[in-house]
């Protein structure tokens, strides 16, 4: 039955390339490149400014060209079409959902050809909620948008962080490294 399983996914760093943490890490030592970017992206990924309102602060504060910036996040868009594919194979038994932090606009910018409302039968972005991962109130918003009980909810995430206390909250995470061990994994699960 297709309501009994919720599969959740992350977008950056699964579905899509991880796009400011590798800008950041590129422009500066790894330390300052965290702090950098949890600075200017966890009030972006809150809401609280739009990805060009974010571009626009890294690129005056930092002493960047706005362009450049901008053209140094496109550097790392990706799209992962395997794994797209596989969501709409797992979307024909199972209930799909994306869950990402992400700034308002960001897919606007970034991801202009992808259609996420395609692939997923619900989306749940952090800047439209004003919470992000891993705060358990952020994942439990998604699940009980739902009208029924799922006998298994998963998360499939890259960051180890947003899924290292899901138990606590009855979802099993599973860090994403790459397509086929995911595959795999899934296709025991399910």
């Amino acid at each position: 039955m297709k309501n009994d399983r919720l599969i959740i996914f992350d977008f950056f760093g699964v579905l899509g390339g991880e796009m400011s943490p590798k800008w950041f890490k590129k422009h500066f030592d790894p330390e300052r490149a965290m702090e950098l970017k949890n600075k200017y992206f966890i009030p972006a990924d809150n809401g609280v400014y739009t990805i060009y309102e974010t571009l626009e602060h890294i690129a005056k504060d930092l002493g960047f060209n706005y362009d450049d910036v901008v053209a140094g996040f496109k550097e790392n868009v990706k799209v992962n079409e395997e794994l797209f594919n596989y969501v709409l194979k797992l979307k024909e038994n199972n209930t799909v959902c994306l869950l990402s932090n992400a700034a308002i606009g960001i897919f606007d910018l970034f991801y202009p050809d992808v259609n996420v409302y395609k692939y997923f039968d619900k989306v749940f972005i952090s800047s439209e909620y004003h919470m992000q991962k891993p705060d358990p109130k952020f994942y439990l918003t998604c699940v009980n948008s739902f009208d029924n009980e799922f006998k298994e909810v998963f998360m499939i995430d890259d960051n180890y962080k947003n899924i290292k206390d899901l138990g606590e909250i009855n979802i099993k995470g599973i860090q994403y490294k790459n397509n086929e061990e995911l595959f795999e994994l899934l296709d025991k699960y399910l």
